[in-house]
């Protein structure tokens, strides 16, 4: 590893801090296994603000065996505005984690749990109209409590959400409220072996003071299943006028939860539509590092 990403990991242990796509709804299943597909309707919120979801969200099983269902909507923001669309999972499942997918244009400023689902905010800086979907991961049939971390701090402070010893981290994200910030690493740190698990973000102010930025994890415990954290770590560079496009992998049998990114400008940050192994991410840029900070929590099924 890369001794300049090394030290920010470190610096940040230290301070102890997913093609946009019509509304779709599908399962999610390891390879191999026999659990049959699922299908729901999406429903559409527009919220404005985002907030925290409640602390601590319990679920009994049900009967069959556990999967992941996607949960997308989407809603169109005109040039120069900024737009909301919330994926909201059914009412007996434990919602993940999220994603979000646009047009490369788009500034999100929001990708945040929210008592109505997962949140995405964009903030159209392009002089056409994009459309912009928020993309909710939800598990049904399986036991378990869901917590959600927020912490609140400058981007100076590394800003680190950190779930606890034991816990197994499926999701985060980030809110901020001005458009002088730009985020360039939004990615887990840690799986279910880890006891730093955490959703790690950092970002950059325009701004000569440092400005404050909200950070997310979603922490899933009194659950039988394991996590593995996937590392993509190859150089991948690109002049700055090129789109990157590239995907994290999880094992074999092991089915996406979540992923991160490291680069300026995200625009796709998602489970890949056809393959449930796979985090894919697509960056206006990619020039931070010689090395990749891109994460993904690869969740382990029965």
């Amino acid at each position: 590893m890369n001794p300049n990403k090394k030290a920010l990991l470190s610096f940040g242990s230290f301070f102890l801090v997913f093609l946009t796509i019509a509304c779709s709804c599908g399962s999610f299943i390891p390879s191999g296994s026999g659990t049959p597909s699922s299908s729901s309707t999406s429903s559409s919120t527009q919220a404005a603000n985002g907030s925290a979801a409640p602390s601590a969200t319990p679920v009994s099983i049900q009967s069959g065996s556990p999967f992941i269902e996607q949960i997308s909507d989407q809603t169109n923001v005109p040039a120069g505005a900024s737009g909301t669309t919330i994926a909201a999972c059914p009412a007996d499942s434990m919602m993940l984690s999220g994603g979000f997918a646009s047009g490369e244009g788009i500034k999100i400023t929001k990708t945040m749990p929210d008592p109505a689902g997962w949140l995405v905010t964009g903030l159209n800086d392009s002089a056409d109209a994009l459309p912009l979907t928020a993309y909710a991961y939800c598990l049904h049939n399986a036991t378990g409590s869901m917590r959600v971390v927020s912490v609140d701090i400058p981007v100076s402070g590394a800003p680190f959400a950190r779930c606890q010893n034991g816990e197994i981290i499926t999701g985060g994200g980030y809110a901020f409220d001005t458009d002088s910030l730009e985020v360039y690493i939004s990615t887990p740190i840690g799986d279910s072996t880890d006891p730093s698990n955490a959703w790690s973000v950092t970002a950059r102010s325009q701004q000569s003071a440092d400005e404050p930025i909200s950070v997310y994890a979603l922490c899933l415990s009194a659950s039988n299943l394991t996590s593995t954290l996937a590392r993509d770590e190859k150089v991948n560079y690109g002049p700055d006028t090129n789109s990157l496009n590239f995907t994290i992998a999880c094992p074999v049998g092991a089915v996406m939860t979540v992923g991160g990114y490291e680069g300026t400008g995200a625009y796709v940050s998602r489970i890949n539509s056809t393959d449930a192994g796979l985090w894919e991410d697509q960056v206006q840029r990619k020039n931070y590092f010689d090395g990749s900070l891109d994460h993904a929590v690869c969740l382990n099924l029965p």
